[in-house]
């Protein structure tokens, strides 16, 4: 019972979080759309999905392999400064490329010289995001999820405070991207905080970057992967269609995005008790069950999303268009349900 209950409880924080996370962004959404206009939103959209594309190259699955190891305990410095390296490097690779990106003046059609500027100063998210997930690392060892909880409140609160009075100043697209990154800042620092892990002095060790790059392949492929299935779709409209129509999509996977995440969190709350049960019997039990678990949550979210889908035109009734993807969207929720708790297993 007591195990249930942890689990339980731990599932809730990180469904809170969520929460807080997805309720600023949707505000934030509605600020931008107001004060930038339709095709200020679709430029926004741009930039937060190209940049967002690479935030898993941070994660890689580190943090799988690295709770796994019996010296996990003494070696959160050296997966800090791994995770922070290799943000840094991604950021220099994303402003490489986005200096390639296409566009079209007359069709107004690809990536402006507007929205190029906008993710070079949206790619320094990347390094908090990294932070983010090396601090996950020990939340979830110690399954003390409720700091992970009250880090990314505070930090979704200070980025929409930012946002209101960057827009409140001068409405632009610079300001407000500007804004997600003090608001990384806040959460990321915070959340290194509360992890109680000391930092200094800095460390780096290739051999354990090695071994842990070599062991974490198949779940970096498996990621690498899935994140092209996520977001190459709005990178595709990017190159094809006007701003207008990537503010419609977006907007209708900024709903999904949140519903795909609550398999997440279970899986993450699951998996320290699946390591433990596996060392304990020498072998993965139950696997069917999780997954079949899992598949019939899904339905008790997706028939509800697909019938109350048409009130997303209440945000703005230029939105209206958004209910076909994200109806489309959703029949495939159930799969990434399974998967979840797969990747862990």
């Amino acid at each position: 019972m007591n195990w249930i209950k942890t689990i339980a409880t731990n599932t809730l924080f990180q469904i809170i979080a969520r929460l807080a996370s997805s309720g600023s962004s949707f505000l934030i959404t509605i600020i931008v759309a107001k004060n930038l206009g339709i095709l200020g939103y679709g430029d926004f959209a741009k930039v937060s999905a190209f940049v967002s594309l690479f935030y898993l190259f941070t994660d890689l699955g580190l943090n799988a392999i690295f709770l796994q190891r019996e010296d996990a305990k003494f070696r959160f410095k050296e997966l800090f400064y791994t995770r922070f390296v290799i943000s840094v490097v991604i950021v220099f690779i994303v402003n490489c490329l986005s200096y390639f990106l296409p566009y079209n003046e007359v069709s107004q059609i690809g990536f402006s010289p507007q929205v190029r500027l906008g993710i070079t100063i949206f790619s320094f998210t990347i390094i908090t995001e990294g932070i983010l997930y090396t601090s996950s690392a020990i939340f979830q060892r110690e399954l003390s999820y409720e700091f992970f909880m009250i880090s990314s409140i505070i930090g979704s609160f200070s980025t929409l405070i930012f946002v209101l009075l960057s827009t409140a100043v001068f409405p632009s697209l610079f300001l407000v991207l500007g804004s997600y990154i003090l608001g990384g800042v806040v959460e990321s620092g915070f959340a290194i905080f509360f992890t109680r892990e000391g930092l200094l002095p800095p460390k780096v060790n290739v051999s354990f970057i090695k071994k842990l790059a070599i062991e974490t392949m198949p779940v970096s492929l498996m990621l690498i992967f899935n994140l092209i299935y996520f977001r190459i779709d709005i990178l595709i409209l990017s190159l094809f269609q006007t701003s207008k129509a990537v503010a419609m999509y977006d907007l209708s996977y900024k709903f999904f995005d949140f519903l795909i995440s609550i398999p997440l969190f279970l899986s993450n709350a699951l998996y320290p008790s699946i390591l433990e049960k596996a060392k304990k019997a020498g072998e993965l039990l139950g696997v069917k069950k999780y997954v079949l678990l899992f598949i019939v949550l899904s339905l008790f979210i997706v028939l509800p999303a697909w019938i109350l889908s048409p009130l997303i035109s209440l945000i703005r009734k230029e939105f209206v268009d958004a209910v076909v993807p994200l109806r489309i969207l959703l029949i495939s929720l159930p799969l990434f349900f399974a998967t979840s708790i797969l990747q862990w297993i």
